[in-house]
């Protein structure tokens, strides 16, 4: 299994663009895939460069409804016309981030225009080929304050939120976007939902931002070293970590999981 950072929050090599969001390319026997689309057009312009050719994916999955996942799939079609879209069923709701008394909109807006025909809507955990498999999430609020949906605005329970889980060989290999759900609960919910298999990496976003834009920490040091601790107890060979855990929640999680944990930039590479 081959991946690729095709966008992120920062980048390996400095001809590419860096944009809040995410978007992974990956290669697999089976199919590739591509994962979330960042906030625009970025993640097409790296991939030119990168000499990755879009059109190849089989597979386009969004981890949820939030404009930097979900942006660039305006631009979807420039590349691939034909790869089906996977998403929950809710991801399409409004999504709101409330910095003080105001309400900025974070949803899909009109990204969904002209794809009706390609959009799958998950409703439940399904297998796409063998050992490729979408797990949809269950609702919790418990990690958000400041992130709303719908049009009454209510607190965001995540019901749009899934994560891919790749098995690789007698491994799993687990992306997640955003990590809302909390990267430990979900990490539990997949040892679970696949008892006796190690977890060989994983790989996405910790949410540990409060505020993307000032990169605020959103936890206090100590429940960072809490997840960092727990994350250490649990069979996991390695953690690539990007996007949303921010520069202070990775440092501080670096002191606990040390060389376990790896940060992935944008155009960096891995093979598992």
């Amino acid at each position: 299994m081959k991946i690729t950072v095709i966008l992120e929050n920062t980048k390996f090599d400095k001809k590419l663009t860096a944009k809040h969001g995410l978007s992974l390319y990956i290669e697999t026997e089976q199919l590739n895939i591509i994962f979330d689309l960042g906030p625009d057009h970025s993640y097409i312009k790296n991939a030119q460069a990168l000499g990755i050719d879009l059109n190849k994916a089989n597979a386009v999955i969004i981890s949820h409804g939030h404009s930097d996942h979900i942006g660039g799939l305006s631009y979807l079609d420039e590349v691939n016309k034909h790869a089906p879209i996977y998403l929950s069923s809710n991801a399409l709701e409004s999504h709101w981030l409330k910095i003080g008394p105001y309400y900025h909109n974070v949803g899909a807006k009109d990204t969904i225009k002209n794809f009706d025909h390609r959009l799958k809507f998950i409703y439940d955990d399904i297998e796409l080929t063998k050992g490729i498999h979408i797990i949809h999430l269950e609702p919790t609020n418990e990690y958000t304050n400041n992130l709303y949906k719908g049009d009454k605005k209510e607190l965001d329970d995540f019901n749009h939120e899934i994560v891919l889980v790749i098995e690789n060989e007698n491994e799993l290999v687990l992306f997640s976007g955003c990590s809302h759900h909390g990267i430990v609960n979900i990490t539990k919910t997949i040892t679970k939902k696949f008892p006796n298999k190690n977890i060989n990496a994983i790989i996405g976003g910790f949410h540990l931002i409060d505020l993307p834009i000032v990169n605020t920490l959103g936890k206090s040091r100590e429940e960072v070293i809490s997840i960092g601790n727990t994350l250490n107890e649990m069979e996991i060979d390695c953690i690539y970590s990007c996007h949303c855990t921010g520069t202070k929640g990775f440092n501080i999680l670096k002191t606990v999981l040390k060389e376990k944990l790896q940060s992935f930039k944008t155009g960096q590479v891995i093979e598992l």
